[in-house]
């Protein structure tokens, strides 16, 4: 029965680290996008980064969204890519969250998922549109929890990222799929003309 009893307990305080980290990427994303008219795209980038970075286990994301082909690949680059596309996701919330029409996150609930990990149910509101669900699914790798992917309105992210670019790495190789995310990268830092 105390060992039932500390293992609930862990749990509990797994949930409150969870949200933790879930609400304060919010608090850091609502804070880019009410100062989004002071701030260009890089000083987005510099004050996202280091959030983004030790929220998310990037180089879990990266092995998975290559799939099988992570195996094929020399530790360098595998190294290279997990940082690649680390850049990516900074640059992605740079580029996305760059303005501010009184959106509000309120976090919903939490949940677990049948292999032990847990799901931090929120939503994004604003005051012209329905809000939107973002679920943030998390791991504890050496005793701290990290984002390993988000799921917005049901759709999960790594997944879609999964399909794509196993895809390109099967049609074209790696190397395009790494030239293809540059690109994307370049393309999002360029400043947008209204």
């Amino acid at each position: 029965m105390l060992a039932l009893a500390v293992s609930s307990n862990c749990r509990a305080d797994e949930m409150t680290d969870a949200i933790a980290v879930v609400e304060k990427l919010h608090e850091t994303l609502l804070d880019v996008m009410k100062n989004a008219d002071k701030q260009g795209f890089q000083d987005r980038y510099d004050i996202l980064a280091p959030v983004i970075s030790e929220s998310f286990d990037t180089a879990l994301i990266a092995k998975t969204v290559i799939g099988r082909h992570w195996k094929q690949l020399s530790k360098q680059q595998q190294s290279d890519f997990i940082n690649q596309f680390n850049i990516l996701s900074i640059s992605t919330y740079a580029s996305r969250f760059d303005g501010f029409s009184g959106e509000t996150f309120n976090t919903l609930s939490t949940d677990t998922t049948k292999r032990g990990r847990i799901i931090v149910k929120t939503e994004i509101s604003s005051p012209d549109d329905e809000p939107a669900r973002l679920d943030y699914l998390m791991h504890n790798r050496g005793g701290k929890l990290y984002i390993i992917s988000v799921i917005a309105n049901g759709i999960n992210d790594l997944s879609l990222k999964r399909s794509e670019y196993t895809s390109i790495i099967k049609g074209n190789g790696f190397d395009i799929l790494v030239s293809k995310i540059n690109d994307k990268i370049q393309n999002m830092q360029k400043p947008s003309h209204n």
